[in-house]
């Protein structure tokens, strides 16, 4: 495949490319250029022009073409999830459900750009309007994540273009194809979309640019202090979902079974590659022997195989570099004393599956210690109380998402209140809302996406005042006519509201004694 630069599908200028691997099978499916620098300043050279162009599109016609391309998205949706599934390994079930997030974020902010410009606030002066007016940042990096990658994009693509900014994408390298394949579905004027393909030299020099203003990026927290820094001196606009390590607490007052299915969802789906997963599982003590033993037992129980297969439960890691990682991670887990209940192992045969993983025997401050998993292992802790449970949850560098399981009300509205986490899902993990912001507190991250937070990320202010006459003002030069109409001069109070240019002086009341 191509990539594609002020409207044109190309190779690289340096004609280099990047292999695309299944990693279900290890077999080579795609290959897509390795963008060289002058290509990256070709797309953000082209972005700059066509963006004056979308900026002064109407709103109405914006949302048209992103309605178009929610249609298109919708109407393929089945060879969009196979062939994501071909790419990422995960589940044809998990990436069907991907690709209808793509067109519902889509249809919610081309409806959402129709409806936000700015606003009319009170004027302190009777010829002054005062407008808040709402404008696109202009030339957005958008850099998506290889475990979801068409989703995580449209979070970021869909407010951007119904802002009227401009887009330069830069897809994962080891799941570029389900990306490409949907900006040919994108019927936006050249330049106003494009895609620059190829590894972290791509999207560091993107995000380096002196010509894009904005970086919108989902990955690591390493990755995400990188760009901070590689951009301070620009001073560049920065929204950035990075590391979780999100905690679940188990209450003792749950159906067990519906707890255990909560929890196998949460920790497992997408091989545990979601930033949201569930990695602290902090179960009652009363409920723990019970619990532990059930969810091992449903975690053997998962199907793991071939993603494409409707029957498969979990599918395989996203890179050979994932199934290692998870292997490290379980053996580091195994030499602190954690004992293994479901799992532990690899798959055996071709690809990149590893078993379901029930862990027990870490302590809270072994687990933040070791940090993100990315992968499907879920370590289990019994906690004496709840009081313990919100305390040892919210004692983590990471401030992504928490769920809490529990029936009680209290419980509940306190976990709501006392819990440090961008998302709080009580009793349903993990699920999205298109109308509610996402992002993360302390090093999860900055800023927000979704909800009509994620469309003013991507907006700038301004505030415009405006007098419909000009005439000279009693507190321009010379100061001695202000002083005058201030009645400074003879002693008298001035009756000066606000202390600043422009308030309005307060006549004395009528039969008022003046000193």
């Amino acid at each position: 495949m191509h990539m594609l630069v002020d409207g044109q599908w190309v190779a690289a200028s340096n004609g280099a490319t990047i292999d695309v691997v299944n990693p279900a099978t290890g077999e080579i499916i795609g290959t897509v250029p390795e963008a060289s620098e002058a290509d990256v300043d070709r797309a953000v050279e082209a972005a700059v022009r066509a963006q004056r162009v979308w900026e002064q599109t109407s709103a109405l016609a914006r949302a048209a073409v992103m309605h178009e391309f929610a249609a298109k998205v919708r109407a393929n949706q089945r060879e969009l999830a196979e062939l994501l599934t071909r790419e990422g390994g995960s589940s044809l079930a998990e990436n069907m459900d991907e690709i209808r997030w793509v067109a519902e974020a889509t249809e919610y902010y081309a409806e959402m750009g129709r409806n936000i410009g700015g606003r009319v606030v009170p004027s302190q002066e009777p010829t002054l309007t005062n407008l808040v007016l709402k404008r696109p940042v202009g030339v957005v990096a958008a850099i998506a994540p290889w475990n979801y990658p068409a989703l995580l994009l449209s979070w970021k693509l869909a407010p951007a273009l119904a802002a009227g900014n401009a887009v330069v994408i830069k897809p994962p390298a080891e799941t570029p194809l389900t990306v490409l394949r949907l900006i040919e579905m994108l019927n936006t004027p050249a330049g106003v979309v494009q895609v620059v393909t190829g590894g972290i030299p791509v999207g560091k020099h993107l995000a380096e640019h002196p010509q894009t203003d904005m970086v919108a990026f989902t990955g690591s927290l390493s990755a995400g202090q990188a760009i901070i820094s590689s951009t301070a001196q620009q001073v560049k606009r920065l929204s950035l979902e990075l590391s979780g390590q999100d905690p679940m607490i188990v209450c003792d007052d749950v159906d067990i079974d519906d707890a255990v299915e909560a929890v196998l969802w949460a920790g497992f789906t997408n091989a545990g590659q979601v930033c949201t997963s569930s990695e602290r599982i902090y179960v009652m003590r009363n409920i723990y022997d019970e619990f532990s033993r059930k969810l091992a037992r449903r975690a053997d129980e998962l199907i793991v195989g071939d993603p494409m297969d409707t029957s498969t439960d979990v599918g395989a890691l996203g890179t050979p570099a994932q199934l290692e990682k998870t292997r490290t991670y379980v053996e580091t887990a195994r030499a602190l004393g954690a004992t293994v209940l479901a799992g532990g192992q690899a798959a055996e045969g071709v690809g990149t599956f590893y078993r379901p993983t029930v862990l027990e025997g870490l302590s809270h401050e072994q687990l933040t210690e070791l940090g993100e998993i990315f992968g499907p292992i879920v370590p289990l802790v019994p906690v004496d109380s709840f009081d313990e449970a919100l305390t040892v949850a919210n004692d983590s560098q990471f401030g992504l998402g928490a769920n809490v399981l529990t029936t009680n009300m209290e419980r509940a509205w306190r976990a709501a209140k006392e819990l440090r986490f961008g998302q709080v899902w009580i009793n349903n993990p993990l699920v999205d809302n298109d109308a509610g912001p996402f992002g993360g507190q302390r090093r999860s991250g900055l800023g927000r996406e979704l909800g009509e937070e994620g469309l003013q990320a991507f907006m700038e202010t301004s505030h415009v005042s405006f007098d419909y006459q000009l005439e000279r003002k009693y507190w321009w030069y010379p100061y001695s006519r202000y002083s005058e109409t201030m009645g400074l001069t003879d002693g008298r109070s001035s009756g000066f509201l606000g202390g600043h240019a422009g308030a309005v002086a307060v006549p004395a009341a009528a039969g008022s004694v003046e000193a």
